[in-house]
């Protein structure tokens, strides 16, 4: 009998041990992933009762707004679809992306206040009221931006080189995230990739805009003066492979460094990549952002030199000094690589979040510009500067004038394979006397920078600039 009752005991007690290690393990150490899944009835049901923060731009306009919906609860209205793949969506079906996303715990409520608040707010059954975010967007140079790409495939990234704040960022094609529950199993499989944000996440070769990193590598480096000259007879040889000494004008037999960067001569950057070494070419790309993790309020993808395991030879790292080789950069990052010779050689932190505010409009976060490190030195940008006047004045980068205003810039096309279309790009900065915007621009498969993408980054630096 004792026996018996001591295998009882010891039943029940593994039992309750059992039941109890089960909740331990849902209720707290998996409680965070399940109230991620958008299939939990917890969250679906949080989600249509919250009445989410408001999402502002710099000037107050009304981003994102949460409206009582028909049946009772909460709808997300987006008020602004060039923004689409930034603020990203909110969906009981679907999820939660974008900004929506990395700002939940905010939006949502789930900060701010206190814990007697919490209490009082469960037992009276009120719906949570999220905290409100300021954005450091501009919608007039955000308009100009989606109104100058229009529906190309592309993005377009403007940024203040001094702070780091996003001024605009736009990635086409797009979609209405207030249809989201509709149309996104369309969206899905939409060979246009609507959902898919270009500007953070995509990765292009960045053709000749990559000559400015080059250029500040050779110069920071000391192999390379800015008033050092070059002559270009017949191309540059290395490695059995031969580089054309294109974009020169006839008749000229020998440039200056500014010139080999506003004609953007391949065979130049290509033997100036291969006479400093890759461990300068290295260094400043890295010190730019590359091949870094770069923080950032929604998911950036890292831009890279080489593929993984890969090394450099001389081969390789000529193509790579003139953007091609194995180069894959985002629009944000060159975006970031402009905005550092704007800003005297120091790279900031990109940041599209200026503050977070609760419902009575109390700042419960400030934002403030961070600087990442030194990129390059102040000689070196004061000298890139001048060399991407050039490239505007008297190079390719003339469609991106604004007039009255020193403008700076540096065109791309970038090959992709044999018989396809170049991707076009362009970087700019104005005004030069005190740059306050930085621009870059890719159109998928646009065709020449010249043509395509130097007038979208003019048309961003007008509106920005008020002209």
């Amino acid at each position: 009998m004792t026996k018996e009752i001591r295998r009882a005991a010891a039943a029940i007690t593994l039992a309750f041990v059992a039941l109890t290690g089960g909740l331990i393990w849902w209720q707290i150490v998996r409680a965070g992933a399940l109230n991620q899944q958008p299939g939990n009835p917890r969250v679906i049901a949080a989600t249509e009762r919250t009445d989410r923060g408001t999402i502002f731009a710099a000037n107050g306009a009304v981003l994102v707004s949460s409206e009582p919906a028909a049946g009772g609860g909460y709808q997300r209205i987006y008020h602004d679809r060039t923004l689409a793949a930034t603020l990203g969506y909110l969906s009981t079906r679907y999820g939660v992306a974008g900004l929506e996303d990395t700002l939940n715990r905010h939006l949502s409520g789930q900060t701010g206040g206190s814990a007697r608040d919490q209490i009082v707010s469960d037992l009276l059954r009120d719906a949570p009221r999220g905290n409100d975010v300021v954005l450091t967007i501009e919608p007039r140079i955000q308009a100009a931006a989606a109104e100058a790409l229009g529906d190309r495939p592309g993005a377009v990234v403007a940024i203040d080189p001094r702070t780091g704040a996003v001024l605009a960022i736009v990635s086409a094609p797009t979609y209405d995230p207030n249809r989201i529950d509709l149309d996104a199993a369309r969206l899905l499989l939409d060979p246009g990739r609507p959902l898919f944000n270009r500007a953070t996440q995509g990765q292009y070769p960045p053709g000749s805009t990559f000559k400015t990193v080059t250029a500040a590598a050779a110069l920071d480096s000391g192999t390379h003066a800015r008033d050092a000259r070059f002559r270009c007879p017949s191309g540059y040889a290395v490695g059995g492979f031969v580089i054309a000494c294109k974009g020169i004008p006839p008749g000229t037999r020998d440039f200056d460094f500014a010139h080999a960067f506003a004609w953007s001569v391949n065979a130049t950057f290509a033997e100036m990549a291969v006479k400093m070494g890759a461990g300068a070419l290295i260094q400043t790309a890295r010190a730019l952002g590359f091949e870094e993790r770069i923080p950032f309020d929604i998911p950036l993808t890292v831009s890279r030199l080489l593929q993984p395991g890969r090394s450099f030879d001389d081969v390789l790292l000529a193509n790579t000094g003139f953007g091609q080789g194995e180069l894959a950069v985002s629009p944000l990052q060159m975006a970031l690589v402009a905005a550092a010779v704007a800003n005297d050689g120091m790279l900031m932190q990109p940041r599209l979040v200026y503050e977070i505010r609760s419902p009575d409009g109390e700042v419960l976060e400030r934002h403030e510009p961070a600087a990442i490190r030194r990129a390059m030195s102040p000689e070196t940008a004061a000298t890139l500067r001048g060399f991407m006047e050039t490239a505007v004045r008297e190079g390719f980068g003339g469609k991106a004038a604004v007039p009255g205003v020193r403008v700076g810039g540096k065109t791309g096309t970038a090959e992709i394979g044999a018989g396809a279309q170049t991707h076009a790009w362009f970087i700019a900065i104005a005004p030069l006397e005190q740059p306050s915007i930085a621009v870059a621009v890719v159109v998928e498969r646009g065709g020449q920078g010249s043509e395509v993408a130097a007038p979208i980054a003019g048309a961003v630096l007008k509106a920005a600039l008020g002209r």
